[in-house]
């Protein structure tokens, strides 16, 4: 992207195909992206060992919620060096530091984790937001998720449709609670798309076209 720094922030619904569009814009528009990479990059920035990051994480994925929840965070250093060590508030400090250094340095896009309301004054952000029809997110997790999660095999879809919508209601509490905007509405965004409709590369081309059309 030459010498303008631009910075694409993602949310988007379980199974909806959110990092699979960031990894094709990835390659269309030579920007790194950054999702689970942040949680070796947080423990770095807050001398906690990775393994603790790694552990909350995989708590997530079991439960269907991809993304890096410091509630889970906060309960595994708790396990380990007692209550009251650490709180979500310093977590997010800490993810934020993390997002915000990186934002500094390079064109990113950032999958999650509040990027967009961190990133809010920063000039050329894009925040994108993607939804799926349930049959296609509940296929996508299937198809790509089955060796993320223990038996999922054994479960019907309307159980996966459950715990899909509980994986989002997660999300969107922790969004709400530190951006104190709405996870999913039109309005905390600048671009809603939807993966059923246009197709993940479809939907990397709108984005694609956004982006040129602004900021070039």
């Amino acid at each position: 992207m030459e010498n303008r720094l631009i910075h694409i922030n993602i949310g988007r619904q379980i199974g909806a195909g959110g990092l699979d569009l960031a990894h094709i814009l990835s390659q269309r528009l030579s920007i790194k992206v950054y999702d689970k990479e942040l949680i070796t990059l947080a423990a770095k920035e807050s001398g906690f060992d990775s393994s603790l990051f790694a552990k909350a994480d995989e708590k997530d994925t079991l439960s269907l919620n991809s993304g890096f929840s410091f509630l889970s965070f906060v309960n595994a250093v708790s396990s380990v060096f007692g209550s009251n060590v650490i709180g979500g508030e310093k977590l997010f400090e800490i993810q934020s530091n993390v997002i915000k250094s990186l934002a500094d340095s390079q064109s990113t896009i950032f999958v999650g984790r509040c990027a967009d309301y961190i990133l809010r004054d920063y000039p050329n952000c894009l925040n994108v937001f993607v939804s799926a029809d349930i049959k296609d997110r509940i296929a996508r997790v299937r198809s790509q998720g089955s060796s993320k999660f223990k038996d999922l095999g054994s479960i019907d879809d309307v159980r996966l449709e459950e715990l899909l919508n509980k994986g989002d209601r997660r999300r969107a509490s922790y969004y709400g609670e530190y951006s104190l905007k709405t996870w999913g509405a039109a309005e905390s965004y600048h671009l809603c798309l939807n993966s059923s409709l246009f197709g993940i590369e479809g939907c990397a081309s709108i984005i694609e076209k956004f982006i040129t059309d602004r900021f070039f």
